[in-house]
């Protein structure tokens, strides 16, 4: 099973994946995770993927495609995959075609989470991750940069990208960019739109209704 999930920052999309992977079994694909990972490496390439997404911008797309291949292509990959966060824009959804194609693959489900700007807003200046484990806090719970993480021993932090000028950029950069790959997908019959709210269980059970029709 191959599921995409579209839709802009703070959507939901990583929420929604995790419990898919949980009751599936395949693998997410986190371009973000990804290019994380390679700035985590302090390579030359990772200090300049720091750069670009401190302003908001996106890394470029041969370079995301590569780092998305070389994933599909691991024994992580064999029962399944879900794309979060790639492609971005047009160029990338028909390479993504491309790539996948060759690879005797395809996407069996395009998620499209919508949700109105503000609450992203909200939701994504809010957020704060652990530097040790995948816990995330939020500031609406009383949780601050810098409290120690409550389920590692870690500390609680906001990346570059979740500050509101930034979010804001990604937002407008959303809107610019990856648009159309909403029209490009619709076209081929693979877009289902589901509208996001405060209530993920609620989001999850239309999501299982739509991939196991």
């Amino acid at each position: 099973m191959n599921i995409l999930f579209l839709g802009a920052p703070g959507c939901g999309k990583g929420t929604q994946s995790k419990i898919l992977i949980e009751k599936y079994g395949i693998a997410q694909i986190s371009t973000g995770d990804l290019l994380r990972e390679e700035m985590s490496s302090q390579s030359d390439l990772g200090e300049k993927i720091r750069s670009i997404m401190a302003k908001g911008d996106f890394v470029d797309d041969k370079l995301v495609l590569s780092l998305v291949s070389k994933k599909i292509e691991s024994n992580e990959c064999k029962k399944g995959f879900i794309l979060d966060g790639f492609p971005r824009n047009l160029s990338q959804a028909k390479s993504l075609d491309t790539l996948l194609e060759n690879m005797s693959k395809s996407i069996d489900h395009v998620l499209f989470i919508d949700v109105p700007d503000e609450v992203l807003i909200q939701r994504c200046t809010g957020r704060l991750l652990c530097d040790t484990c995948d816990y995330i806090g939020n500031k609406d719970r009383g949780e601050n940069i810098g409290d120690p993480c409550p389920v590692a021993e870690g500390t609680l932090y906001q990346r570059e990208d979740d500050k509101e000028e930034t979010v804001r950029n990604r937002l407008e950069v959303f809107k610019d960019q990856t648009q159309p790959i909403i029209e490009f997908y619709e076209e081929k019959g693979k877009l289902n739109k589901l509208i996001g709210g405060n209530d993920p269980k609620l989001l999850a059970s239309k999501i299982n209704k739509i991939i196991n029709i």
